[in-house]
């Protein structure tokens, strides 16, 4: 919404008129003789037009909106813009010893319509912060529907219509307002600054006569209302699929309506434990149907989805229906700007969908348990606040920011490896770390490759690079579901004439019996086989998922699978043919085997993963030798620095990860004694239905279990 706001500079000559702008101009003066009275009044005027800092903490303007205030009593009747302007002065004058040396309002409306600055986009010091206190709120609180007790100048912008108690609002006024509260909800505000949908007058719950004659028009719904609430965040979520998502065993449903609040959590783990991990923990530690979580966000801002929305969770026993229920990557203070504004982001998105107001919680709250930490708590606690930073969620999904290179589909190193072969110059250092260089590298392959190049490397980037440097080199037909090869048997299948060559090549021939395939079968001929395609096609052909030249991947065509599957020796070696059938799917279940992962024959994020870790060595052999490689291993699943040094340090972080993943009970005094290694066998047999026997032993055989859970990031 275009608008225009003037500045403090506009009044700020008629505050040094004041009683107060003399004496500054006088200190001011006194300080640096040197420019006599011209120079302190010059530097006068720029100290006004600079407003001062607030002197309250929190300011969540979001969860309130606007107040609404007049100028106090008797009349005032301008004649010009500039009787306006030196009211301002006057009101500066007045406000500068109660309110830091400052005016105390946001903004001033004048009768002729004009906005004027006053502490902007700032936290504001007229709202009433000595307010009588409620049974519902303390001093200096509102209650606030759907949010509860809110403060009145930390949820509030103030707005001052430069009218008396005598006098009444012009129609110019009124209209300034609402173009104000629109501008101050709409887009061009950020989210951390953006009113909330809330127009209250000042004398709501305080003890003032104060709007005056604008009373009746500060409240939601009058003239000055411009109508909707602030438009929800918008929030790039990563789906299930790409981060490699085990099925849920059962799902039970509840409609978004009926939710009330938003609980948020912490994992209590290290920061750098994968959703997959979570998801093992849940599922194979603790016997749930699924991630307990609706959404996780990590340290990156990046939101994953969980349970999703309609879900009920497992978070929080009596509050899982109810609450959507998001868990932060990490441990107290791991929390990171990123991470607190896309949880926000989520919140607000809730409520948007919701179509309600949410209660904002944390774990701590509506259960016993420490969860979600100090930091998160004091957060929560505080409004959630939190900086304008975008909020990414990965391949396709918009800017993500602060980025850490993790990935559900490649290894950092495997990334690095994959861009050195596409020709980046110089060659980047294969040493994991995705710092600088390696970002603008990823980058510099996702535009060579066609894709967004949002340094992101997921599903999207990876099925496009397979392409590119597969056979042929098509550099076109790039898709989600079916290899070109399969696309072209398919099409032939339908009667195509003439027939397609299978030559996995995605030439003009290939895309035109595409598009005729999708004009057969009632689907938009966009030439692209994606979802919808693949459904209409096996509904067409009465064909199930997998069956007709399948091989259905989000991630690596046919002919990379079989690749694949020969790469980690398989006999004897398939056909790099592109047709999925039975010899191929044989061959895939027995990589996923080979790599431990379940061993479904489709070749998604988890195999993915799991293939690239083996071929980047990062895969632990089985030999029952807790040595360095198996150390550092730990180390990492643990959160230490990955050193392969058993120390005393990693020890304790051993048994801390031991007590909040497998409920231990440990004393954390650094030992792996018999006690210790109970809780490991205990865990390690719920994990991985290793079978071990509860001795207190750490033998061989624990070690090989220890290694194998590893592999799987299932420790």
């Amino acid at each position: 919404m275009a608008i225009d706001i003037k500045p403090r500079w506009a009044w700020a000559g008629h505050a040094v008129r004041t009683a107060r702008g003399q004496d500054l101009i006088a200190r001011l003066e006194r300080e640096n003789p040197s420019g006599g009275i011209p120079g302190a009044i010059v530097r006068a005027e720029a100290q006004i037009a600079a407003p001062s800092a607030s002197t309250g903490r929190v300011w969540t303007p979001y969860r309130g909106g606007v107040f609404i205030h007049h100028a106090g009593p008797r009349s005032f009747t301008p004649q010009s813009d500039d009787d306006c302007l030196q009211h301002i002065g006057d009101i500066w004058h007045d406000h500068y010893p109660k309110f830091g040396g400052d005016i105390a309002y946001n903004f001033i409306v004048c009768q002729h319509g004009n906005i004027f600055t006053g502490r902007g986009y700032q936290r504001g010091e007229a709202n009433g912060g000595d307010a009588p206190a409620t049974p519902n709120t303390r001093q200096g609180e509102v209650w606030v529907p759907g949010e509860g007790a809110v403060g009145r100048n930390a949820g509030f912008y103030s707005v001052l219509g430069l009218i008396r108690e005598q006098n009444s609002p012009t129609s110019a006024m009124l209209d300034a307002m609402k173009r104000l509260i629109g501008h101050l909800r709409g887009p061009d505000v950020s989210p951390a600054r953006k009113a909330g949908p809330h127009i209250f007058p000042h004398r709501h719950g305080d003890n003032t006569v104060c709007p005056g004659n604008l009373t009746p028009y500060a409240q939601n719904g009058s003239r000055i209302d411009p109508g909707g609430s602030p438009a929800a965040p918008t929030v790039s979520i990563v789906p299930r699929a790409q981060w490699g998502a085990r099925p849920p065993r059962t799902v039970t449903r509840v409609e978004l309506a009926d939710r009330t609040g938003f609980a948020v959590h912490y994992s209590a783990g290290p920061h750098t434990q994968s959703v997959r991990a979570i998801q093992n923990y849940h599922m194979d530690g603790r016997n749930w149907p699924d991630i307990g979580y609706n959404f996780l966000v990590d340290r990156a801002g990046r939101v994953y989805e969980g349970r999703g929305w309609t879900s009920v969770g497992a978070h929080a026993t009596g509050y899982n229906t109810s609450h959507i229920g998001v868990c932060f990557i990490g441990s107290d203070g791991d929390a990171t700007p990123h991470a607190k504004a896309a949880i926000r982001a989520l919140y607000y998105r809730a409520r948007h969908l919701s179509g309600k107001a949410l209660i904002a919680t944390y774990h701590g709250a509506i259960g016993s348990t420490a969860c979600p930490g100090a930091d998160l708590r004091t957060w929560v606690i505080g409004g959630m606040a939190a900086a304008d930073i975008p909020i990414g969620g990965g391949d396709g999904g918009g800017p993500a920011t602060g980025l850490t290179g993790e990935t559900s589909v490649r290894s950092i190193t495997a990334q690095q490896r994959a861009v050195n072969f596409l020709g980046h110059q110089p060659p980047l250092e294969l040493d994991g770390s995705f710092g600088p260089l390696t970002l603008a590298g990823v980058k510099w392959a996702q535009r060579k490759i066609g894709v967004t190049a949002d340094g992101l490397w997921g599903p999207l980037t990876e099925a496009a690079y397979v392409t590119y440097i597969g056979p042929g080199r098509p550099g076109g037909g790039v898709i989600a579901y079916r290899s070109v090869r399969a696309q072209q048997s398919a099409v032939n299948r339908l009667g195509h004439t003439p027939k397609l060559e299978l030559d996995d090549n995605f030439g003009p021939l290939t895309l035109a019996g595409v598009k005729w395939l999708q004009r057969r079968i009632g689907v938009d001929p966009d030439g692209n086989w994606g979802p919808a395609t693949e459904k209409a096609y096996l509904a067409y052909t009465g064909d199930t998922a997998g069956s007709g030249g399948g091989g259905i991947t989000t991630i690596r065509p046919v002919v990379s699978q079989q690749h694949a599957v020969n790469f980690l020796g398989h006999q004897p070696p398939l056909e790099l043919d592109g047709s999925f059938g039975p010899l191929t799917e044989t061959g895939v279940k027995w990589a996923q085997r080979k790599i431990g992962v379940d061993p479904d024959g489709m070749w998604g994020p988890a195999t993915e993963a799991a293939y690239g870790r083996w071929t980047d060595g990062e895969r632990l052999e089985l030999d029952g030798n807790f040595g360095p490689a198996t150390i550092a291993a730990t180390q990492r699943a643990i959160g230490v620095t990955p050193d392969g040094s058993f120390g005393p340090e990693s020890k304790r972080a051993f048994q801390r990860h031991l007590n909040t993943w497998a409920s231990a009970g440990l004393v954390i005094d650094g030992s792996t004694g018999p006690a210790t290694v109970k809780a490991l066998q205990r865990h390690l047999n719920a994990m991985i239905r290793a079978g071990l026997g509860l001795d207190g032993s750490w033998g061989p055989g624990t070690t090989r279990a220890l290694q194998s859970a590893l592999n799987q990031e299932k420790f």
